[in-house]
């Protein structure tokens, strides 16, 4: 395994090495055919003063070419077993083809042995050029695949279409008008007409097949996608919508104008047009959203164009200046000259041309003060805390060109998204949040590319960014804390003043419903037990005894009301001694259980409690210690009271069965827990591991 491991380093450059070189001289090679062929059409225009192709399709020939020849050569030569890159280069070399075989056949001689060659290589060269992009390129955008096993049917069907219709062009006798064929092919087999137009007849309907299917493929795989991908996509998608929609009206046009005199040129203009959107929106895809990671080679290769042409213009200009001023004797001197100047000058203008790139494709990476002026300056602007998160991640974004910033906030023990710009890519880098030593969430950044990680600049700068964003998330935090202790506390006040008037409604109805009628009753029995007296001594004595314990009935109630309210132990005998009133009550002493045994502990120095206090320790305590009568089936109970960092802490532990695997709790159960939570306190009711259950509430005194 050593003995191999030198010769990887080797093997792989070359590999990528000879689709790169042979990507990029095609693409050249089909540049410069182009803008030969625009040349040679532009001056036979001249000479003739037919500017008809000139004005229409032959002048978006070298725009057509250079888009798909560059992005292709880009694309394959970073990714050299992409099909995209090589299909890109091979519509760009078909086009250049086309447009110089066409200038050849238009405005050469006819006697020139290439003339007829020309005339049959641009008769059927513009069909795969044409068909190309409305076909492979939908089809397989952007992943280099089929969206699924199942298109392949699809794909087929557009090559055998493709394969059918070129060998129905390249030998079909001639003349075939509507494809392009004008007049008698010379490279025809006329024996073969037959068999060639029936391919042709084929070849529509599979081509009708392959692009119809292609564009339904695009269409399923815009909405199957999904964040990054689908913004990909979508460029694709809106320029074959608009080239379809083009075509229509095009096709209308000429349907309704069957005589107009450039509709030829129309069609062929639209055609090119819709074929150029193609290119656009792949070069939007590939810039904007970082597809095939080429960012890096487009930097570098804008620098050396643009430092080569600075060169050779300064070059020229120089050696012409200081030709004139001499008079063209120093030929020698002045070209030293000028290769010295533009020596001395190339690195100066390579570094200026490198940070217009970078400031191009990088944002304002390369100068920190601005970057950070300009999230000062958004933080200042920010007027409300749910503006200020997106702004800060909306401007760091935009200055360094990042395709995704985000800001997650620390919220009960998790980081949560609270503000993003643009969509997260394969890899994200985290920097902390921090304020005051506490971290408080977390800046989280996609970088432009997978393979091109955050420069140790950029670092430095993104750390500075994140403390300066720390400052205001611990403001927003702050913020969210009081809007939402405002909120509490309305709740709180709402709850209270709900809870206030369902006791005011309970009392109305105690006292209209059960001890008003009682006391009505009362006066009128009484009325007539005094009007007996006199006629009935004996029946007036026996309503004086009913009415005795219909008195009693009501002081029972009326008892029961003010113990409802607050219970009148705890003003005669206080919070200790009603516990212990009642536990006596319920362990024999006043018809209990004798078998029961409760012990109360408690400070001597238990200090003045609130009313509020002592009406929830002492609810507590009894309903503790009735579900300890009720449902332990224990023999051994003690309750404990502490007073301990200013909270009183009410401790209940029995020796029963514990409590059930599953416990739905009930009304008792929850009241304990909701009188503590309305005091600021909790309660906790819980299973001991020896046996038995334990109650633990703690108020706070403050």
């Amino acid at each position: 395994m050593e003995s191999a491991s030198p010769t990887l380093p080797l093997e792989q450059p070359t590999r990528r090495i000879i689709p790169s070189n042979l990507a990029w001289a095609l693409a050249w090679v089909s540049i410069i055919g182009a803008i030969a062929a625009l040349g040679i059409a532009i001056r036979q225009a001249v000479i003739s003063g037919d500017y008809r192709s000139v004005i229409t399709h032959q002048t978006l020939t070298p725009f057509i070419t250079v888009g798909f020849a560059f992005i292709g050569a880009l694309v394959a030569s970073r990714r050299p077993r992409h099909p995209v890159g090589w299909i890109f280069v091979t519509v760009g070399s078909f086009y250049a083809l086309t447009a110089l075989s066409a200038a050849i056949y238009n405005y050469g001689s006819p006697s020139s042995p290439v003339y007829p060659w020309a005339y049959w290589l641009g008769a059927w060269l513009w069909i795969p050029a044409a068909l190309l992009p409305g076909t492979f390129v939908p089809l397989i955008f952007p992943d280099g695949h089929l969206p699924s096993p199942r298109w392949r049917l699809v794909a087929w069907s557009a090559v055998l279409g493709m394969a059918l219709v070129l060998l129905g062009v390249m030998f079909h006798p001639g003349p075939l008008t509507y494809l392009g064929l004008e007049t008698a092919n010379p490279f025809g087999i006329p024996a073969a007409a037959p068999v060639l137009n029936l391919m042709l007849t084929l070849s529509t309907i599979f081509l009708a097949v392959g692009v119809i299917g292609s564009l339904a493929a695009l269409l399923v795989r815009f909405l199957r996608s999904a964040g990054i991908e689908r913004e990909q996509t979508k460029w694709l998608v809106y320029a074959m919508g608009v080239f379809v929609f083009l075509n229509i009206l095009t096709s209308l046009f000429t349907w309704l104008q069957p005589g107009f005199r450039w509709g030829l040129e129309l069609s062929i203009t639209v055609t090119n047009l819709g074929i150029l959107g193609i290119a656009v929106a792949a070069a939007i895809a590939i810039l904007r959203h970082h597809l095939y990671d080429i960012d890096l080679i487009i930097n570098r290769t804008l620098v050396y164009t643009a430092l080569t042409i600075g060169v050779v213009a300064l070059y020229a200009l120089v050696v012409g200046t200081l030709g004139v001023l001499f008079q063209a004797r120093s030929n020698v001197f002045v070209s030293l000259l000028a290769t010295g100047l533009a020596a001395i000058l190339v690195q100066p203008m390579r570094d200026g041309l490198q940070r217009l790139a970078n400031r191009l494709m990088y944002g304002e990476r390369d100068d920190p003060y601005v970057v950070l002026s300009k999230l000062s300056r958004r933080l200042e602007g920010a007027l409300t805390p749910e503006t200020t998160l997106p702004a800060v991640v909306e401007t760091v974004a935009q200055a360094l060109k990042l395709p995704y910033v985000a800001i997650a906030l620390k919220q009960e023990g998790h980081f949560k998204i609270a503000a993003s710009y643009g969509l997260p890519g394969d890899e994200l880098a985290h920097l902390p949040l921090v304020h005051q030593g506490d971290t408080l969430g977390q800046l989280r950044l996609s970088t432009r590319s997978p393979n091109e990680p955050f420069t140790p600049g950029e670092e430095r700068l993104l750390r500075d960014i994140a403390r300066h964003i720390g400052v205001a998330a611990h403001t927003v935090l702050l913020t969210q804390d009081l809007r939402r202790l405002a909120e509490d506390l309305q709740r709180s006040r709402e709850e209270l003043v709900k809870n206030r008037e369902e006791e005011r409604r309970r009392l109305r109805r105690d006292l209209h419903d059960e001890l008003g009628p009682q006391l009505a009753s009362l006066k009128l029995n009484l009325d007539v037990a005094r009007n007996l007296v006199s006629r009935d001594p004996r029946a007036a004595e026996a309503l004086l005894v009913d009415l005795r314990s219909q008195s009693q009935s009501a002081i029972a109630n009326i008892r029961r009301l003010a113990f409802d309210l607050r219970p009148p132990a705890l003003d005669e005998l206080g919070l200790i001694g009603a516990i212990q009133e009642y536990a006596r009550q319920i362990v024999g002493q006043d018809g209990g259980d004798p078998g029961l045994h409760i012990r109360i502990d408690s400070p001597k120095d238990l200090p003045a409690l609130p009313a509020a206090i002592e009406v929830a320790v002492y609810r507590i305590t009894l309903e503790a210690l009735a579900n300890f009568v009720r449902h332990s089936q224990g023999s051994h109970c003690l309750v404990s009271l502490s007073n301990t960092d200013n909270q009183l802490q009410v401790e209940v532990i029995d020796d029963g069965l514990g409590l059930p695997k599953e416990i739905q709790p009930g009304v008792g159960l929850s009241s304990m827990r909701e009188r503590a939570a309305e005091l600021g306190g909790t309660c906790v009711i819980e299973a001991l591991p020896g046996g038995g259950t334990r109650v633990l509430a703690r108020l706070p005194l403050g």
